[in-house]
């Protein structure tokens, strides 16, 4: 009776030790994860763009269980929309991140983040913020709903038809070629990731 005693709480052990090991917040120090972000321009970005598709690479160090420190990579592209028989072009941007997250429990947090971004074709470098709810799925998956802001520096087409990329001009009222547009942009998205 007592060795079947002992076998059974050996047993218990090992499986409470398993469980804890399958968890996200395992006592690992140091997390990588991988994700696609889909997004959707909200406000003014919303005139020039509906809908933006990306992925990026994410590094974090967990000083302690409750606080991880981010930095986070990527790549998104927000289609441009063709309005009044304009089309505009694709703004795309690599924005570099670090950020904090504070652990709530052991599935949910909150994530802010800043840095640069930096456009292609001329659109130049701005700063990008944000920040958002999340939950890890297990100890492999993450999903995030998160909230970016940056302030697009003015810019007019290079070509009209948006087969061109952007240059950025003095402002005038009636920019030629192309239409005008720059100001605050922001978008609401997602980033589900997988962690390893």
């Amino acid at each position: 009776m007592a060795l079947a005693a002992f076998s059974t709480a050996k047993a218990q052990d090992s499986l409470n030790t398993t469980r804890l090991s399958q968890d996200y917040s395992g006592k690992r120090t140091f997390i990588w994860s991988i994700g696609v972000e889909p997004s959707m321009p909200v406000g003014n970005f919303n005139n020039y763009s509906g809908f933006g598709l990306g992925g990026s690479l994410q590094g974090e160090v967990k000083p302690g269980d409750r606080v991880g420190i981010t930095l986070n990579a990527g790549y998104i592209d927000y289609f441009g929309k063709t309005v009044n028989g304009v089309k505009y072009p694709d703004f795309k941007y690599i924005p570099v991140m670090a950020g904090v997250k504070l652990y709530l429990g052991d599935v949910f947090y909150i994530h802010g983040q800043a840095g640069p971004g930096f456009g292609t074709n001329g659109l130049g470098t701005s700063f990008w913020y944000g920040g958002g709810p999340g939950v890890n799925i297990g100890r492999a998956v993450d999903l995030e709903l998160k909230y970016t802001g940056w302030k697009q520096n003015d810019i007019t087409t290079a070509t009209s038809g948006g087969n061109g990329g952007y240059n950025n001009p003095t402002p005038t009222p009636t920019p030629s070629p192309g239409p005008y547009y720059g100001g605050h942009y922001s978008v609401i998205g997602l980033r589900l990731a997988y962690t390893f």
